[in-house]
């Protein structure tokens, strides 16, 4: 299976060193999606730009979701 990372991006960009095996490239855009979702309601604070950055094994970046709060 393909590692992914997922990066947070708020201004300052927080790499992920791990990642998380996923099937494929959608299935990486779903994890971004949740983990967006989980940041939103753990950082209750709208006042910052945040997004979520999925990078595939190339280092290429493949998905951006915005997390809303």
């Amino acid at each position: 299976m393909p590692i992914f990372h997922f990066d947070i991006a708020d201004g300052v960009r927080l790499e992920d060193p791990v990642g998380l095996d996923c099937a494929n490239e959608s299935d990486a855009r779903k994890t971004a999606d949740l983990i967006a979702r989980q940041i939103a309601i753990d950082l209750a604070d709208g006042d910052r730009d945040r997004s979520v950055v999925v990078i595939d094994e190339e280092g290429s970046e493949i998905y951006t979701t915005p997390v809303k709060t």
